[in-house]
């Protein structure tokens, strides 16, 4: 079944505001598809399509706001989702942040959305399935993984005169393949809105290819360790810390941006000067939403420019209490990057660390931007040019303020997932080779 096209998602929207009493209605709307298949000790366990419609309404009576939700686009089923979201906001209390619903706004086209992937079906994941599964089988490995494509539109639209109608599809395959005993594991992964750059195999290949050479590791005494970094583990940092971005968590004093004595560092050189981080909607393979979470028109704009805070993220409650503009959410993140190989950061490298993933990475301080997680789905030692043995996983704590700052050798940037982002996340990093990097005990995680 097709996606309903912009006149008919248009057309439930109006019959939805067409019910509305209060002074300020908006509507959300988000038909999808999603067909998804789930795999585990080399059988396949689930395989699944769905098909919803999320409505959402939203009614407010000045600073009174109520919120309901349906899956039904019939009349009788709007109108008593737009009577109850009304009859919710009259008996809400104030919010003092509550800011008047935006008039007509002018959005550009998404450009995410590809047939190729709109009209994949079983045929394919059985395909990537199948080929993961049986590729393990031959190295007596066990693969684990989930592989879904999803087609949907958003709609957005109120009773002040704002419409705005995008459409996005995705493809996304995460694989964990480990040894019968456990002892050597290895992850490979990646999303794409078009299938034109989607490689499947590789993904497979590189995971099978870790969870070989990850058994028999070594333990290493915890350090600081100059380390290389795949771009999924830039991505996991980097993005942590630049979706932080916020003027109002700055001017009061909670986060990593707030300048001692008060104020933001808001011009300041923070990172390396090989540093540059966009949102940028339009990129070709890494494209974002039409607008933000607020409704504004999100368009190209820089957070960081070779080393410095360009920009700060001020949301329309605290653009109008500090007198500012406000500049739209990040729908994206893209990082420039370099030229140096992964092979040539080795090479280059006396002793290190040379990682493939982290996991459950968590804030431990917003002041001063420090994480914490686990390595994991392999992990080497780097002597001399070479990658010599795996080692044994450890617990980081870090801030990737400093990993930032400590670049020695940048890759090529490309489109990745990572292990604390949501799938459909635009995400554009380089790998990178970093100094000092903290590896602060051991893990007894594969």
């Amino acid at each position: 079944m097709a996606l309903p096209t912009e006149a008919e998602v248009k057309k439930i929207a109006e019959r939805a505001l067409s019910f509305a009493t209060a002074p300020e209605v908006q509507i959300n709307l988000n038909p999808a598809r999603n067909g998804n298949t789930r795999f585990a000790r080399n059988e396949v366990s689930t395989s699944g399509y769905t098909e919803t419609f999320q409505v959402v309404v939203a009614a407010q009576y000045g600073k009174k706001k109520g919120v309901t939700l349906t899956n039904q686009v019939d009349d009788a089923s709007l109108k008593v989702a737009v009577e109850r979201a009304q009859e919710l906001a009259r008996l809400a209390p104030d919010d003092a942040e509550t800011m008047p619903m935006l008039g007509p706004q002018k959005y550009t086209e998404r450009k995410g959305s590809f047939d190729d992937v709109a009209n994949l079906g079983p045929e394919y994941r059985s395909k990537v399935a199948t080929e993961a599964i049986r590729n393990s089988k031959a190295k007596d490995l066990v693969a684990a993984g989930f592989i879904e494509h999803v087609s949907d539109a958003d709609v957005i639209a109120n009773n002040k005169g704002l419409f705005g109608y995008q459409r996005t599809t995705g493809v996304h395959y995460s694989l964990t393949v480990r040894t019968q005993d456990g002892s050597g594991s290895g992850w490979g992964g990646g999303t794409a809105n078009q299938l034109a750059l989607f490689d499947p195999s590789s993904m497979t290949a590189r995971a099978i290819d870790l969870a070989m050479k990850t058994q028999k590791a070594v333990g290493l005494e915890p350090g600081n360790y100059t380390a290389i970094l795949p771009a999924e583990v830039v991505a996991d940092l980097a993005s942590a810390m630049a979706f932080g971005f916020d003027a109002r968590q700055a001017d009061e004093g909670r986060s990593f941006m707030s300048k001692a004595g008060g104020g933001s560092k808001l011009g300041e050189k923070m990172f390396s000067e090989k540093v540059s981080i966009v949102t940028d909607p339009q990129h070709p393979q890494c494209p974002g939403n039409t607008w933000d979470q607020q409704g504004l028109p999100s368009r190209r704009l820089e957070w960081i420019k070779n080393g410095v805070v360009t920009n700060l993220n001020y949301s329309r409650y605290w653009a109008e209490k500090q007198k500012k503009e406000p500049t739209p959410g990040a729908v994206n993140l893209i990082m420039d990057g370099g030229t140096a190989s992964i092979d040539e950061m080795v090479a280059s490298t006396k002793r290190g660390l040379l990682l493939n993933r982290i996991w459950y990475v968590r804030p431990v301080d917003p002041q001063t931007a420090l994480f914490t997680g686990l390595t994991r789905d392999g992990l080497f030692l780097i002597e001399d040019g070479k990658v010599t043995k795996p080692v044994k996983n450890f617990r980081w704590n870090e801030t990737p303020v400093k990993m930032l700052r400590n670049i020695e050798m940048m890759g090529p940037s490309r489109r990745v997932i990572t292990s604390e982002q949501d799938l459909n996340s635009g995400l554009f990093f380089p790998s990178l080779k970093v100094s000092d990097f903290t590896f602060s005990s051991l893990s007894d995680a594969v």
